[in-house]
């Protein structure tokens, strides 16, 4: 099989269903660098020239005579202790999302936040970050978001004041107060902070009538609900992947939308280098394509309702064949479980699960995801207890709230009482649903019988529009706070830049609106955290904890529950007898998180809509995923639109056809199709909350009926292929871009990726090899870790102040990502395996680029660097023409033209801002490396090994990305490249890159040397 992403010995890998198919359009497109049609302009006849030069001549005769305004300046006077101006500055926060915290660090220029790192002291991220966290800081500056307080009557948004807000809601809340806070509702998103909680526990006190509500739209309530089964009461639990060996996943994707997936991912990957023989070993089993799965060693694509029956399946194995001892009084369970034993579904994988687990009790971990019922969640917890997994690799305590109701039912009976009347005064705290409630709640409709309605947001988004007043919310990157992280330990969010549009944090909300005495965020953190302080000098404890980013021991108190009679074995048995498949003529519907915009928050984050998915590749947009097989049945294909019936409700939705789902199955992510979320957002991508009910918010049965009309997709999964093909067709040997061997492979082996070069030896060089004398900088990227997240992308975009181009663009091939991560399958199109590969510039030492460049735009440094000198270069596009890695990107547009004065603070004054009309690629952050290097000078110290680390390589919350310098034989990128499984991508050519990749390591099945 042949393959424009290249082929080697037995294993061939594939960009998309176009390459497996041998398509010759994609060849087409290999063959030239520039697809046709991306001419900026159409071209200008030489009257059109004239009449332009004349009309330029007279502009320039007009601006001469021009006076500059008359401004004053102030000078600095009187320096602040401490602060010395250009010098960047870090602090630590944390960013909560949905009720678990990351740690962050902030890098802060003269008061102006310009980079997100993860904090290292952090447990919830340990350095990393993920795309989410990395993007936060173009939201800061983000011009549409709400500037002032505003009253809306009849759909008019009358401009108001704080004052006005803080009058209305003290007499508002004086009323209440004289009823006890009859009439009065709260709703809120769920949140991790202790304030929030203690300011919901005054405003319960002071108003016992009163009722608070919170709702998340990718709620993980059946996770709560499934631990409450199993041991009597809701817990909280969290993995230590570290220790395990096993891992198995049911419809779960905890290396990425897991609260604590930065950490997990760190941990899946530690485990991953085959470090003394030892490599853990995951398996998942699920319904969607998920990054997990992208990185199991065994997958399985099922539709979710019957994922439900492996996870049965698996549990009737262990406690009816295996001897597993089942909790007291379990009679009911084996009954249920005997049923799974009999039902007809023969799933694969489960006799190896089975015996893997077993052979590692204690060292292993089972976990579902939230699409599954809680019944599955208990028997996931259940399980774990009976292998002696429990408090060694899952750990548990119990849930702060244990008496909170489900999302579902708190939004619904919101929506009742308000419906009925009974709601007299609302108080929204963040959050969007009248755009994300479950469609079976009307919740715009009741909001509209609702009297008084306050709701504090960052954007005027869909819910606002239909409040009487909106308040505008402070971000988290301005604002005092706290928060717990995915373990528990509790975090300070403190301010980095004082608040650009004077909003409101929800615990200064609340405290004006309840005449409390102390209403800053800050008075009101230090008051919650002083107790967690216990004694002693307060203050010294609280700048430790500023200083920190976290108060140290302050996670939860891990418990080893025990199981409870299992008085949910009806529900068990009842998914036992389920038919695992849609019925006649339906698909089932499959809700998964996009990876992008979260539930629909960040929708207006150009950023996040223009990093590619990791699986599909596709930008600005949420098509429907279906496998090929279910794709024919349908009569459709990519870019087709279709109307998508379910629950009695309908969605238009393009399809996208991808490889790797199973048959009978639809993907969709909700939170695209917004009609309020800003300019960048509006209109992006299709609605699909309209599908989702309360009683099933993960999952429905659907009618899908072709349109017969078109969407245009933009993916760049086909763009800038580097066209192995052609180089074999000029007579050099195959060559493989990603190589690949299991644990097995490696202990036989060590050297497999080196012996796969295709050539024995240097190639003979033409020009005599530099001598470094210095520093040597290189790279290495352990394909062994890498999972595909993106974070790398972002951060590099954030460094370096590279532009968002559009989905017109990247339509075009013009996206302008410095490094980008391509995604290859092997195998066939139903069960392919899926690969990642970071690629960015290799800073090659023969490289091809600076041969032909007419000006010396492009040129080698004393230390090794491919350097740009952005004022030389002509455009000519030679470079990007001759680079055989396809990593140079040329700026069509001025697209940084036309900012405002606050979208522009949100560039990084180390790195130039580029104009249109030049070449752009990586500099493996020169500007990092002359900063280390001044820092080292001052401290009358060399470089040493971790002083500079780029910004892909600090985000990476895998530590798949290594740099440093290759002269310093104790570098670890030194060693890394110096490792059996380095190879150089493309090195048969002669580039030399100072790029290499650790060849990716598998241990599947059978691999016994693979466990302890």
């Amino acid at each position: 099989m042949s393959s424009l992403s290249g082929q080697g010995a037995g294993k061939a890998y594939w960009r998309s269903l176009e390459d497996l198919a041998g398509s010759v359009e994609l060849r087409a497109l290999a063959e030239r660098e520039f697809p046709e049609g991306v001419a900026e302009e159409p071209a200008t006849s030489r009257r059109d020239f004239l009449k332009l030069m004349g009309a330029s001549l007279a502009l320039a005769g007009a601006t001469a005579c021009r006076r500059w305004p008359v401004e004053r300046i102030v000078p600095f006077a009187h320096r602040p202790e401490g602060y010395v101006p250009g010098e960047p500055v870090q602090f630590a926060t944390a960013m909560d999302l949905a009720g678990a915290a990351t740690g962050l660090l902030v890098t802060s220029y003269d008061g102006r936040p310009i980079k997100i790192e993860g904090n290292p002291l952090h447990p919830s991220s340990l350095g990393g970050t993920d795309p989410l966290a990395q993007a936060a800081l173009l939201e800061l500056y983000d011009p549409d978001r709400s500037t002032a307080p505003l009253r809306i009557a009849r759909g008019q948004q009358i401009a108001s004041s704080f004052e006005d807000v803080e009058r209305f809601s003290r007499e508002l809340f004086r009323q209440l107060r004289e009823r006890r806070g009859e009439g009065l509702r709260v709703l809120s998103e769920e949140s991790s902070s202790p304030s929030l909680r203690e300011m919901r526990s005054r405003l319960l006190r002071a108003l016992p009538a009163a009722r608070w509500h919170e709702w998340e739209p990718l709620t993980r309530d059946a996770a709560r609900e499934g631990a409450a089964l199993a041991f009597g009461r809701p817990y909280r639990s969290w993995l230590l992947l570290d220790r395990a060996d096993v891992i198995v996943c049911l419809d779960a994707d905890p290396l990425m939308t897991e609260p604590g997936a930065v950490r997990y991912a760190r941990d899946f990957a530690r485990a991953r280098r085959a470090e003394g023989g030892r490599m853990n070993r995951l398996y998942a089993i699920e319904p969607a394509l998920s990054i997990t799965g992208a990185s199991a060693d065994h997958r399985l694509a099922l539709s979710r309702a019957a994922v439900a029956l492996v996870a049965g399946r698996i549990a009737a194995e262990l406690f009816l064949r295996c001897g597993l001892p089942l909790p007291g009084g379990a009679e009911e369970l084996r009954h249920a479980l005997e049923r799974f034993e009999r039902h007809p579904f023969r799933p694969p994988l489960v006799t190896d699960i089975v015996r893997d687990l077993l052979a590692a009790r204690g060292r292993a971990v089972v976990l579902a995801g939230p699409g599954q019922p809680p019944a599955v969640h208990a028997l996931v917890h259940l399980l774990n207890a009976a292998l002696g997994n429990a408090g060694r690799t899952v750990a548990y305590a119990p849930d702060p709230d244990p008496e909170r109701e489900s999302h579902a039912e708190s939004i619904s009976a919101l929506a009742r009482d308000a419906g009925a009347g009974r709601v007299e005064a609302l108080l929204l705290l963040g959050g969007n649903p009248v755009f994300d409630a479950p469609a079976d709640v009307d919740f715009a409709g009741a909001l509209g019988r609702v009297p008084h309605t306050i709701h504090l947001s960052l954007y005027v988004n869909e819910t606002s529009r239909a409040c009487a007043w909106h308040v505008p919310r402070a971000h988290f990157l301005e604002s005092w706070g706290d928060a717990r992280g995915h373990d528990g330990t509790l975090s300070v969010v403190q301010p980095l830049i004082e608040p650009l549009y004077d909003g409101r944090s929800p615990i200064e909300l609340l405290a004006h609106a309840l005449d409390d005495g102390v209403t800053s965020g800050y008075d009101i953190v230090r008051r919650t955290i002083a107790p967690a302080l216990g004694g002693g000098d307060f203050e010294k404890g609280w700048r430790r904890v500023l200083h920190d980013g976290l108060l140290e021991g302050s996670a939860w108190a891990a418990e080893t529950p025990s199981p409870v009679r299992p008085t949910w074995a009806p529900a068990l048995a009842a998914l036992a007898e389920a038919d695992p498949s849609a019925g006649p003529g339906r698909v089932e519907l499959v809700f998964a998180r996009d990876l992008s915009v979260y539930d629909g928050r960040f929708a207006n984050n150009g950023w996040l809509q223009e990093l590619p998915d990791p699986i599909t590749r596709v930008t600005w947009d949420n098509p429907a995923l279906v496998s090929p097989s279910t794709a024919a049945e349908l009569g459709v294909g990519t870019g087709d639109l279709v109307r998508i019936r379910a629950a009695a409700r309908e969605a238009e939705v393009a399809v996208f056809v991808l490889p790797g789902l199973p048959a009978g199955t639809m993907t969709v992510s909700p939170g695209y199709g917004r009609r309020a979320a800003g300019r960048v957002g509006d209109g992006v991508g299709f609605d699909v909350y309209p599908l989702r009910v309360g009683r099933a918010l993960w999952r429905a049965e659907a009618e899908v009926v072709p349109t017969g009309r078109r969407w245009p997709i933009a993916s760049v999964q086909d763009h800038h292929l580097i066209d192995v093909l052609g180089m074999k067709e000029r007579g050099r040997r195959a060559v493989r871009l990603i190589r690949e061997g299991t644990l097995a492979d490696f202990l036989d082996h060590p050297g497999f990726a080196k012996q796969a070069r295709g050539h024995e030896g240097e190639l003979p060089q033409l020009y005599r090899p530099w001598s470094y004398e210095g520093h040597k900088w290189g790279m290495t990227v352990d394909l062994s870790a890498c999972i595909g997240c993106g974070s790398c992308t972002i951060a590099c975009q954030a460094e370096n102040n590279i532009p968002i181009v559009g989905k017109r663009e990247v339509a075009r091939g013009r996206e302008m990502h410095w490094i980008r991560v391509d995604r290859y399958f092997s195998g066939t199109a139903d069960s392919p395996e899926v690969r990642f590969q970071p690629m960015t510039c290799h800073h090659c030492e023969n490289a091809p680029c600076e041969q032909v460049c007419p000006v010396g735009a492009t040129l080698h440094d004393h230390e090794g660097l491919n350097v740009m000198v952005y004022n030389r270069c002509i455009g000519t596009r030679y470079c990007s023409n001759n680079c055989p890695y396809k990593v140079r990107r040329f700026n069509w547009f001025d697209n940084h033209r036309g900012l405002g004065p606050v979208e522009k603070m949100v560039f990084n004054p180390e790195v130039s801002v580029r104009s249109r009309g030049v070449m752009e690629k990586c500099t493996f952050c020169t500007q990092r490396i002359e900063a280390a290097r001044a820092e080292a000078k001052k401290q009358g110290r060399p470089l040493r090994d971790g002083d500079v680390e780029p910004a892909c390589a600090q985000a990476c919350p895998t530590e798949a990305i290594v740099f440093g310098d290759l002269n310093d034989p104790g570098s670890r990128v030194r060693r890394l490249q110096d490792h059996p499984r380095a190879y150089g991508v493309l090195e048969e050519i002669g580039t030399r890159p100072r790029l290499k990749y650790l060849a990716r390591l598998r241990n599947p099945a059978g691999s016994e040397s693979g466990r302890a």
